[in-house]
């Protein structure tokens, strides 16, 4: 088992930072309220910590790997307040981590669905994404996600639920995960970019 396994096991962690990015001056950028975030499915949420600009938050996640030929899933739910008067209309999601491959491996992957609902959420326009990965490295994988508005959302803003679902998979001879156990890479960063009614 090597160091970097060893980290891991002792302690795998996600930091999930979520920034929004109005289309305003930084002195009038809407804040965004989070309730608690629910990691469930083979992760947990062990620790989130609000961004001092009202616009940001980070949740720690536990458990988060696949080695060895194993299929990991992560469920992940964050409650959002959207202040009166604005829209979501695109959110920006970056995945960093590194999979550890032995000769031979057929090599990693990571999938990733998205789902809003309620509030100035509105519907999520992506397909289902897949990034495999066949050689040893540090990752950054970005997704980009339209939101198409409900009909009458510009009343003003309101309460809604962000939901991404992950699955680590492993090949035999392989591992892959999205954690802080390397210190170049592992974090999962949401980024709201907000519209004014």
């Amino acid at each position: 088992m090597n160091f970097k396994q060893f980290g891991v096991l002792l302690s795998v962690s996600t930091i999930l930072g979520i920034n929004v990015i109005a289309t305003k001056a930084l002195a009038e950028e809407p804040s965004i309220t989070f309730g608690d975030a629910l990691g469930s499915g083979g992760c947990s949420v062990a620790d989130q910590l609000p961004g001092e600009d009202g616009r940001s938050l980070s949740i720690v996640l536990d458990n988060f790997s696949a080695f060895n030929g194993q299929r990991k899933k992560c469920i992940l739910r964050v409650q959002t307040f959207i202040p009166s008067g604005f829209i979501v209309q695109e959110v920006q999601v970056l995945y960093q981590g590194t999979t550890d491959l032995n000769r031979g491996s057929k090599g990693t992957s990571l999938n990733r669905t998205y789902s809003f609902s309620g509030g100035a959420l509105g519907q999520a326009v992506a397909p289902p994404k897949t990034t495999k990965f066949t050689s040893s490295k540090a990752f950054a994988e970005q997704d980009e996600i339209t939101v198409l508005a409900a009909t009458g959302l510009c009343s003003g803003g309101g309460q809604g639920l962000l939901g991404i679902n992950l699955i680590a998979q492993s090949s035999s001879g392989s591992s892959i995960f999205v954690d802080t156990a390397d210190i170049n890479a592992g974090d999962v960063i949401i980024s709201f970019d907000l519209k004014r009614c």
